[in-house]
């Protein structure tokens, strides 16, 4: 009995720990709520419609938040639709959850749980200081996805890594300036950090003219570019990578 109090007890602190660990201007318009949905076997048109139809309620409720849909194209989550609404500040969604939540809820269960498999959602912080690019950016046609989950405890010497390579791109002139990162706050396994890579097409994809390894080399020298590259196999766990394709159609935006 002991042994398992003393387990409650651990995961107590680091809950508020990790809390703790999210950046000083976490009340800033940063916070977004993503929602994954996976259609059940060959529902995919008509959750996809069911879609539409919910993104029709937020229109006649007026909603003034935007919710952007994406379909992911590759890997272990192909066929798994994202849509997130970002640009919020923490206290913003106690206003929405009293404005339309219980609304929103039911009408999205109405309209899209006959043919969803699973669903999950969580929060995350759009991290300026570690972009490149603004949370206020269009979505892109296709965002080339990479999750990474560190080790515990990594999260300073992982994002002053990052830092560091943010600095040397962003002094490259041809660098695309395209790619954001979020850290997840709550919802899965922390710490979670997610690179997007916006891309207009496969093409994108194709390597630059300059690899990393050069850029940082450059402005850090050698030795400096190698332990940026050591630090981060030292603090991350696993990567993971997939592709989404932007579906405006099943998407939402405040009339102007």
């Amino acid at each position: 009995m002991k042994y398992r109090f003393t387990i409650l007890a651990i995961g107590v602190f680091l809950s508020v720990w990790c809390w703790g660990q999210q950046p000083s201007n976490q009340n800033a318009n940063n916070v977004c709520r993503v929602f994954f949905v996976k259609p059940k076997p060959g529902a995919a048109s008509q959750l996809e419609q069911a879609r539409q139809k919910h993104m029709q309620f937020h229109k006649r409720q007026n909603d003034t938040w935007t919710w952007n849909t994406w379909a992911i194209e590759t890997g272990d989550n192909t066929g798994t639709y994202v849509t997130s609404t970002c640009g919020h500040a923490w206290k913003d969604f106690d206003d929405w959850d009293k404005r339309l939540g219980k609304a929103d809820a039911a009408d999205a269960t109405a309209s899209m749980g006959p043919f969803e498999q699973s669903g999950t959602n969580g929060f995350y912080l759009y991290r300026a200081d570690l972009s490149v690019a603004p949370l206020s950016n269009p979505p892109a046609p296709v965002t080339a996805v990479t999750v990474f989950t560190l080790h515990p405890q990594m999260q300073l010497v992982f994002e002053d890594a990052i830092k560091k390579i943010t600095a040397a791109v962003s002094k490259q002139p041809d660098f695309p300036k395209t790619s954001g990162w979020l850290q997840l706050a709550n919802g899965g396994e922390t710490p979670t950090y997610v690179l997007l890579s916006q891309r207009q097409g496969w093409a994108d994809f194709a390597p630059l003219a300059k690899t990393l390894s050069e850029i940082l080399t450059e402005s850090y020298g050698k030795e400096g570019a190698e332990a940026i590259f050591k630090t981060l196999r030292e603090a991350v766990a696993h990567t993971y990578t997939e592709t989404a394709s932007y579906r405006a159609d099943l998407s939402y935006a405040p009339s102007k």
